[in-house]
C-alpha cells in the first residue's frame, strides 16, 4: 500500500478490526450460507450458482481475508468472481457455458413444473438470463487462468 508505515496494518485489515465482532460473524455466516446455496445451485435447476458466489465473495471480503482469498482462487468459481470484480466481463466460452446450462436447467423446470406454470415461470427467467448475457461486456478469449494474472 502507498505510504504504509512498517508494522501498520493494510486498509482492509484496519476496517476489519474496526468492525464489530457480531457484524463480522454475520458476514462470515452469510458468506458460508451463500456458498452452500451456490453449490446446491449446481444441481438444482431453481437456483443459480453465480449470484450466490458473488454474494459470498462480498461477505467474505468484509469478514475474512482468508475465506475471500480461498473463493477468489477456487478452481471453478474464482475466474467468474474475479472477472466480475475486475469488470472484465465473461469470455464467449463462459457465456456459452452459462447459456447452455441455464437453457437445460430451465427446460427441465418447464417440462417437469406444474402443468402450465412451469413454462410461465421458466420463460421470463430464461429471457432475462439470455438478455443479460447478450448485453453484458465480453472479455477477451483468454483462458480464465490467464485472466487471473
Amino acid at each position: 500500500m502507498k505510504d504504509e508505515k512498517p508494522g501498520e496494518k493494510p486498509d482492509r485489515e484496519k476496517i476489519l478490526t474496526v468492525m464489530s465482532p457480531l457484524k463480522r460473524r454475520l458476514y462470515l455466516f452469510m458468506g458460508f450460507l451463500s456458498v452452500v446455496i451456490g453449490v446446491l445451485g449446481i444441481i438444482l435447476p431453481i437456483l443459480d450458482t453465480t449470484p450466490f458466489m458473488l454474494f459470498a465473495a462480498f461477505c467474505f471480503a468484509r469478514s475474512s481475508p482468508k475465506w475471500h482469498r480461498w473463493l477468489l482462487n477456487h478452481p471453478i468459481f474464482g475466474a467468474y468472481i474475479r472477472a466480475f470484480r475486475d469488470k472484465r466481463g465473461l469470455t464467449v466460452k463462459q457465456k456459452w457455458q452459462i447459456a447452455c446450462t441455464t437453457t437445460l436447467m430451465l427446460s427441465v423446470t418447464a417440462f417437469f413444473g406444474p402443468a402450465s406454470h412451469g413454462l410461465w415461470i421458466a420463460l421470463p427467467i430464461w429471457l432475462a438470463c439470455m438478455a443479460y448475457l447478450s448485453l453484458s461486456r465480453t472479455a477477451s478469449s483468454e483462458s480464465p487462468q490467464e485472466l487471473s494474472n
